[in-house]
Formats: structure tokens, sequence, C-alpha cells
């Protein structure tokens, strides 16, 4: 997967989320051994960056589909980092890494503690159908003082490069007008994390239009 990094063809997507590494940083000045999650790894640019930052310490978790992060797993470990876990899901149509994260939620209930990362990386599909539920774990999962940091909150179906009606026609067979002009992100923001007082929004540098939001628990 690595290799892709170095690809022309795969350059919009090949540079780490600068807001993810200031926030590992952050991380790291207040716990020597994080836990840190990212949930949809692209092609691992963030990924191999989160690693470094951890120089093999604490843990880093990927969740995604598994080809994939089985192939991200493969680099990572050649490299020399053992300090990673990944959690797969299916291409089944109703799989996804909320369902992981689900399942993940339901077995920390049986124990104590439920909360397990310091940091939470949300850059997966970005429309509700999947992301709603996967924020509503995240925060569940996420430490005292933990960050979550949400990608893609100004993203629309209709500004996608790939499934914005105009490219992809069928895409109107699967959502209405209405999902496809809004941000699902921004929703998911608005609805579950704007309005709870356990979590306070962390400037990370936008003036006007956010690409990113990320998020405080507080401890």
């Amino acid at each position: 997967m690595l290799e892709r990094l170095t690809d022309p063809r795969f350059r919009a997507i090949s540079q780490p989320s600068p807001q993810a590494i200031d926030l590992i940083r952050r991380v790291l000045a207040e716990h020597s051994a994080p836990v840190v999650a990212e949930i949809g790894i692209g092609i691992g640019a963030t990924s191999v960056a989160l690693c470094e930052l951890l120089d093999h310490r604490g843990e880093a978790w990927f969740f995604d589909f598994e080809e994939r992060v089985n192939e991200l797993a493969t680099d990572l470990r050649a490299a020399g980092y053992q300090n990673i876990r990944v959690m797969g899901n299916s291409r089944a149509t109703y799989d996804s890494y909320s369902w992981t994260l689900a399942m993940l939620l339901r077995r920390r209930r049986s124990a104590q503690p439920v909360e397990l990362f310091d940091f939470i990386y949300l850059d997966g599909a970005h429309v509700c159908h999947h992301d709603t539920l996967a924020t509503v774990c995240a925060k569940e999962l996420l430490k005292r003082s933990g960050y979550l940091l949400m990608d893609d909150y100004d993203w629309t179906i209709a500004t996608s490069p790939t499934m914005r009606p105009s490219v992809n026609p069928t895409i109107r067979q699967h959502y209405t007008e209405e999902q496809i002009e809004l941000s699902h992100v921004e929703m998911i923001c608005s609805l579950l994390l704007d309005t709870d007082p356990e979590f306070q929004r962390v400037p990370i540098g936008y003036r006007t239009r956010e690409h990113r939001r990320a998020y405080r628990k507080l401890g």
C-alpha cells in the first residue's frame, strides 16, 4: 500500500493530515504511550505519520476494509512497527467500520474501563448511514481529555469529483437531493458533538471554511 504515497496518481491523498499530526503531538505531550485510532486509512499517509510520531510507544489501531488494513499492516510491520492493531470489515453491503466499532464498544462494555483511545481520527465515508453510528461509538470509546478529529466537515456529494450526479448519475437512486447538497459530517457534528456538554471544540487553524473539526472530551 505505502508505495502509492509516491505514485503521482494518488498525489491528492499522499500527505498526512496536518491537524491529526498536531493533535497527536498534543496527546504525546500528556501521555507517553497513548492509544490512537484512524478510521479510514486511504493509502496510509496519516497512518505512517502516526506510527512515526508514536515511535513504537502505545498502540495505533486502524479501521477499514479487511484487505486495506491487512495490506497496511504488512507494510508497517516490514518498516519495523509492531505496536499496531487492525480492525477490518468486509465489503458486504451493510458492513462497515461503524459495525466494527459497535462490536468493539459492545465488548468493552463488559469490562472496565470502556474508554480506550486517547485520539480518534474519523476519516471514513463521510455519509450519515456510516458515520453517525461511528461517531456515537467513538464518543464513548474516547478517553477523558482525548481528542476526536472529524474529517471532511465541508464535504458534500454535490461537490465530490467522483460521486456528484454529473459524473455518477446513479447517485440519485441512493440519495435525495437534500442528502446530495448537505454536508453529512457537519450535520453529525451539529447533532452529536456541538451540543454535547462533555465535548469542547478545539481550534485547529481554520478561520472561515472548515475542512476538519476537532473536539476534546472533557476530563
